[in-house]
């Protein structure tokens, strides 16, 4: 599942529990998997950073050459 598709679901299982449109019992197995993509995006926009981070130094590297 891309990055864009995590984020995508994470919007569609707020809305869902904001909307109250599933029963109590569902909800858990629903805040769970949220936590889940959570935990999955913030990795993945982390190693962006990083390769962000990485990036910029080489380019600031390379001009003090």
């Amino acid at each position: 599942m891309s990055l864009e598709e995590k984020l995508l679901r994470l919007q569609e299982i707020q809305q869902m529990l904001e909307q109250k449109k599933v029963a109590i019992s569902q909800s858990i197995p629903l805040l769970e998997e949220a936590f889940k993509l959570k935990q999955e995006i913030e990795l993945e926009l982390k190693k962006m950073e990083n390769k962000l981070i990485e990036l910029s130094q080489a380019e600031i590297e390379s001009q003090d050459e």
